[in-house]
């Protein structure tokens, strides 16, 4: 289902709701106001019925954390290490981005005063950015030059560039349960509040991870003594042992990344506690 097709079901889910009220009965429209684990947000309600409304809204929340902050709590500097059987490990510090919130659509049927039951789906914000910034060049294996001597060819940090990883949902249309005490939308007063506790179905998380750009034979230097034509002549051998590592490397974070997704698509849930407080706007007999 794509954002399209959502909110045209939204549409059509709210205008049928408008044919199934009592006579007798005053519906209402409203909004509210909800602070969650999945984010903060509000919602426009429509009360076609005594029991029943109907909700759209969004809730969304957005932390970027630095790696002074992270460093600041830690009381240490928080890194990335990826060995390199080439030469030195590469090393880089890190900090994140880390967002979540939905786009909502749900019906909450309220059987009992204090107590109701809602579900509907969402579309899913959630997004996770983990950010490697490289702490030192990086060298390789040290070659032995005619008339030059030994050599340490190298990648400099500015020319290596960021390693990240990120983590998202496989899914971006999610399902929506929860149970709530207190009332969905105001009853008898103009106001209401809720404390609810539900759960999206993501199906799985999918986490991905990219070497630094700059991790290439391309931005190799081979220092200032090496005249371009010895440079000529050894590079090629350099070039594809410099190759060589970067395809280890690659394999192994790959393997690495695989066997935590194997870890991670048991958690096909997120979890969510909602408080939420309800304003009516105004009540009107169709």
């Amino acid at each position: 289902m794509n954002i399209k097709t959502f909110f045209i079901s939204i549409s059509l889910l709210i205008g049928t709701m408008g044919y199934s009220q009592k006579t007798d009965f005053n519906q209402q429209i409203g909004i509210s106001a909800k602070a969650s684990t999945n984010g903060l947000g509000g919602d426009i309600y429509y009360r076609p019925m005594k029991k029943l409304a109907v909700k759209a809204g969004i809730e969304y929340i957005n932390i970027n954390i630095t790696n002074k902050t992270i460093e600041r709590y830690a009381q240490d500097a928080v890194g990335i290490t990826i060995t390199n059987p080439g030469g030195s490990d590469l090393r880089f510090n890190a900090s994140g981005k880390f967002k979540t919130g939905a786009i909502t659509l749900a019906v909450g049927y309220q059987p009992f005063k204090l107590f109701y039951v809602t579900a509907g789906i969402g579309k899913y914000l959630f997004g996770s950015d983990v950010t490697g910034t490289p702490t030192s060049d990086v060298t390789f294996s040290s070659h032995d030059i005619p008339s030059v001597g030994t050599i340490n060819p190298k990648i400099s940090k500015e020319d290596l560039g960021n390693f990240d990883i990120t983590i998202n949902p496989s899914n971006s249309i999610i399902p929506y349960v929860g149970i709530g005490l207190g009332s969905y939308v105001p009853q008898n007063r103009k106001i209401s509040f809720a404390l609810e506790l539900g759960a999206y179905y993501v199906g799985s998380y999918v986490l991905k991870a990219n070497l630094p750009p700059g991790l290439k034979s391309d931005f190799i230097n081979y220092g200032s003594s090496i005249t371009q034509d010895q440079k000529d002549l050894i590079s090629l051998s350099i070039k594809s042992e410099i190759d060589t590592a970067i395809a280890d490397l690659n394999r192994e974070i790959d393997k690495g990344i695989d066997d935590i997704n194997k870890t991670i698509e048991n958690y096909k849930f997120y979890p969510v506690l909602k408080l939420t407080i309800g304003f009516r706007a105004f009540e009107f007999k169709k």
